[in-house]
């Protein structure tokens, strides 16, 4: 089993010609690992990793690593570093560019020694972090973040590099936690949950399928629905049960009718349809706790809207959770 990135023993102090400093806007040259080859009609785009040293961030860069190499897409580990801001003095920029550089050399050589067939470089950007991955996932098959798990009082994320990111960004974005989440891949499956919404269902299937395909693991496609709220209220059983069946049987369908295309264009993949009666966020949570990944969709409103499914999720969901915005 691979060390992960903060189980080194000892950090590298100088700094490789493999990171490089730019400045904000990004040249038209062009900085991050270009598409690198065809895997079907798909153009390799970079996973990009936000990295700022932290032991959070640094089981993102393992996770990203890992994910690159199964997809055989190039790797870029990001930081964004804004030297304009107010509350810094020109010794405390310093301090902090410094830092930054570390953190990157030392997440790129761990992953150039354990993943040598990975095609990475690090990034370092004069640039507001969220801004800055925001503006680069739009070339990238994902961002991969770091996260503590938020606590009762402290909330999801709020005001966070992550919440910007997530709310801004066109590409999925995976959330990679500490805290008591495991800390090694596990061989689970993809759970995808797949809403209402087309284009969203659209949108959250097809990254689980290339997911579910990049691991080798099966993939369960789930659903909640619940009772019309004035339905709900009637006291004849028996009624109540025969509409319950006709909703379930309903949104059934309508998962095996979405899952089609993806079936024919994934013929090896085990997929699993999984329709509960009940709340989103809750069944999601629950399939979640035996998951390699949970994926969810979110909406296309922008605004720093998330949707409850996310925030939920973000809370309570024991595994990592990607994130795909509604083209």
């Amino acid at each position: 089993m691979k060390r992960l990135p903060f189980e080194r023993e000892a950090v590298p102090r100088s700094i490789a010609h493999h990171t490089r400093t730019t400045s904000a806007p990004r040249p038209t040259t062009g900085r991050s690992p270009p598409p690198v080859g065809m895997r079907g009609d798909i153009v390799q785009q970079p996973v990009i990793v936000g990295v700022d040293g932290s032991s959070n961030s640094l089981l993102a860069v393992g996770w990203a690593a890992d994910e690159a190499h199964r997809r055989g897409a190039p790797l870029l580990l990001l930081h964004g570093h804004d030297p304009g801001h107010e509350s810094f003095s020109r010794r405390d920029t310093e301090k902090e560019h410094q830092a930054a550089e570390q953190a990157l050399h030392s997440a790129l050589s761990w992953v150039q020694d354990h993943f040598g067939d990975v095609e990475a470089g690090a990034e370092l950007v004069d640039s507001p972090e969220a801004e800055l991955l925001a503006e680069r996932g739009r070339e990238a098959q994902m961002i991969v973040l770091g996260s503590r798990r938020p606590g009762p009082v402290t909330g999801f994320l709020l005001g966070s590099v992550g919440l910007r990111v997530l709310s801004r960004a066109v590409c999925p974005v995976v959330m990679i936690r500490g805290g008591d989440v495991d800390r090694h891949p596990r061989k689970g499956e993809i759970v995808a949950g797949v809403p209402a919404e087309e284009k969203e269902a659209a949108a959250v299937l097809d990254f689980a399928f290339r997911t579910a395909a990049a691991h080798g693991v099966p993939l369960r496609a789930a659903r909640a629905w619940g009772l019309p709220a004035m339905f709900a209220q009637r006291s004849g059983a028996t009624s109540l049960s025969g509409r319950a069946g006709e909703i379930e049987g309903h949104n059934r369908s309508e998962l095996l009718d979405l899952l089609k295309p993806w079936r024919r264009r994934y013929p090896d993949i085990a997929v699993t349809e999984h329709v509960e009666r009940g709340f989103a966020a809750e069944m999601l949570m629950t399939l979640a706790a035996g998951a390699e990944l949970l994926v969810v969709g979110r909406s296309g409103r922008g605004g720093g809207y998330v949707g409850h499914v996310v925030h939920s999720t973000m809370h309570f969901a024991n595994a990592p959770v990607a994130v795909v915005p509604a083209e």
